[in-house]
């Protein structure tokens, strides 16, 4: 007795394949864009600044970097500054986000969450150029308020 032998065919295939196969990739696109939003800021484009910190204390790589409360960017690195032993957080934030030459850092911690990085713009016309340096020594608004006696 033989064994009954599966039908083939030439055409390669049914719609019922190509219909799941085709529901797997917008599947897949769906989640690529929810864990994007859900984890990132939201926004795709992003560019790099450093800033110059006194004490980085309690801030970590992927920490938030917020303005007035809302996450605009992440720290990517951390690092020492020598001599003068400052810190310097290397951070992205949103590319549609511009912030004025005298802008200000400080790192905050709050009594539940996580330590986040918030930034002050200030007033000025110029912006930071992508690449530039918040906080940097001599510029910082502290400083400009302590005059020596």
């Amino acid at each position: 007795m033989a064994l009954p032998m599966p039908v083939t065919s030439r055409r390669g295939g049914n719609m019922f394949e190509t219909i799941i196969a085709a529901l797997m990739i917008v599947l897949a696109i769906a989640f690529i864009v929810f864990f994007k939003i859900q984890i990132g800021t939201g926004h795709w484009g992003d560019y790099a600044l450093r800033v110059s910190l006194a004490d980085a204390a309690g801030l970590n790589l992927g920490s938030d970097v917020r303005v007035a409360g809302t996450k605009v960017g992440s720290v990517t690195g951390l690092s020492l500054q020598q001599p003068g032993y400052r810190a310097i957080a290397e951070i992205t934030i949103r590319d549609d986000i511009l912030l004025p030459v005298d802008t200000s850092a400080t790192v905050s911690a709050p009594a539940l969450g996580d330590v986040y990085l918030t930034l002050r713009p200030g007033r000025a016309n110029q912006m930071i150029p992508k690449g530039g340096v918040i906080g940097a020594p001599g510029r910082t608004l502290t400083s400009a308020l302590i005059r020596p006696r």
